[in-house]
């Protein structure tokens, strides 16, 4: 993958690359997350039609918690294929992020679900 990824920046900035912090690129396992992250917060927007919150549900909020903001309970999985679904993967993600970028809009969201990937991978 990363022969690859090596590749497609040389044919994109010729002979020489720019250090990783200038690409504005994420690797593949942050690129996960953004996906992950986004397509997330759409679905509580309303902008999409898949329903993520139909297996997700609400936790209790306790002293450390945000009122708020309640955290997600992950459905229940019992096998490696089941913690690999988005339902369950997407909400250790979304209970990380700052309380503020669950907030905002959708369109502000992008950027700073980037920006937010950018520094934590």
């Amino acid at each position: 993958m990363c022969r690859v990824q090596n590749r497609a920046l040389h044919f994109i900035y010729g002979r020489h690359v720019p250090p990783p912090a200038q690409q504005k690129l994420l690797s593949v396992p942050a690129q996960l997350v953004y996906n992950d992250l986004t397509f997330f917060k759409k679905c509580l927007e309303g902008v999409t039609d898949y329903d993520a919150m139909s297996r997700i549900t609400l936790g209790r909020v306790h002293r450390s918690d945000d009122p708020l903001h309640p955290r997600l309970q992950q459905p229940p999985a019992r096998t490696d294929l089941g913690k690999n679904v988005f339902d369950y993967r997407v909400v250790k993600f979304w209970n990380d992020i700052p309380p503020v970028m669950k907030t905002c809009s959708v369109a502000q969201f992008i950027p700073l679900c980037k920006e937010y990937v950018i520094s934590s991978f």
